[in-house]
This record gives C-alpha cells, structure tokens and sequence, in this order.
C-alpha cells in the first residue's frame, strides 16, 4: 500500500490494492478519504460489502496486525 511519505496525493481518494497481493486476483483493498473515513473491500467482489471504518480505526487496525 502507498503510505502518507511516499506520495501523500495518491493516499487519498484512490482504492489501493496491498503490495503483498497475488496475481491471482484474491486481495483486498483500501480507500482512504480525506473526510476521515477508511474502507476495505474484496478486490474479487468490488460491489459487494465494503467495511468502513475511521482512519484512526483503520491505522490502528494495521498497527496491531503488523506485530
């Protein structure tokens, strides 16, 4: 996923596919709004159920399941 550092115009707005994804189409995907809100959808379903969250929730979503 593209952090804030790396291209702060790219992290919002756009739905990002995690860099850690197959290239047989099973992912997930995140969209980050400028408005606070961050959501996960399937990447294989994209109109289907998309989870929302807060930004806050969201980064502190990643932060525990990276240790």
């Amino acid at each position: 996923m593209v952090s804030r550092s790396e291209n702060g115009s790219a992290f919002f707005g756009e739905w990002r596919k995690s860099r850690y994804s197959y290239d047989v189409g099973a992912c997930c995907e995140v969209l980050n709004l400028e408005s606070g809100n961050s959501f996960f959808r399937d990447s294989v379903n994209p109109d289907l159920v998309r989870l929302g969250f807060k930004n806050d929730e969201w980064t502190t979503f990643l932060a525990t399941t990276k240790g």
